[in-house]
């Protein structure tokens, strides 16, 4: 039991890394962007793009791997640690579809405005950071409220 509980923790952990990793990345293209012509901002859409695939993708092993802890650990679903970090999980999976896909999709079309699309892209990504900051520091602090 042991040893499959340092598997699945590792994994969890690994994907907690790559779930995150990508998104620091964006906040330079961000700003790359600014100066960035129609050809380079091809390159710097798919790049974030292919970030956030990425970051959905570890995200979907995270909690997988984060369910089989549970259920192997001696944490209930009903530890406070756990719930919270479940309400914010859903919370930043709502964000995620609703922050970053609808303002990627405007990219060529009528309705793209540079300033705009790099800003609201620069303030989803702070956003995102930020909730699976909590949800780290959740995970990692493991605290009691209840």
């Amino acid at each position: 039991m042991n040893l499959l509980h340092t598997v699945f923790l590792y994994i969890h952990i690994l994907s907690a890394v790559i779930s995150i990793g990508p998104l620091v990345t964006l906040i330079p293209i961000t700003k790359k962007m600014e100066t960035a012509d129609e050809k380079e901002m091809v390159g710097f859409v798919k790049s974030f793009q292919l970030a956030i695939t990425v970051v959905k993708h570890a995200g979907h092993i995270l909690v997988v791997s984060g369910a089989i802890l549970v259920m192997i650990s001696g944490w209930t679903w009903k530890d406070s640690w756990i719930v919270l970090t479940l309400a914010i999980m859903f919370l930043s999976i709502v964000f995620l579809a609703r922050a970053f896909k609808p303002t990627l999709n405007t990219f060529g079309t009528n309705a793209f405005k540079k300033e705009e699309f790099i800003s609201k892209l620069r303030k989803a990504t702070w956003k995102y950071i930020f909730l699976l900051l909590i949800m780290l520091w959740l995970m990692v602090s493991k605290p009691m409220f209840w």
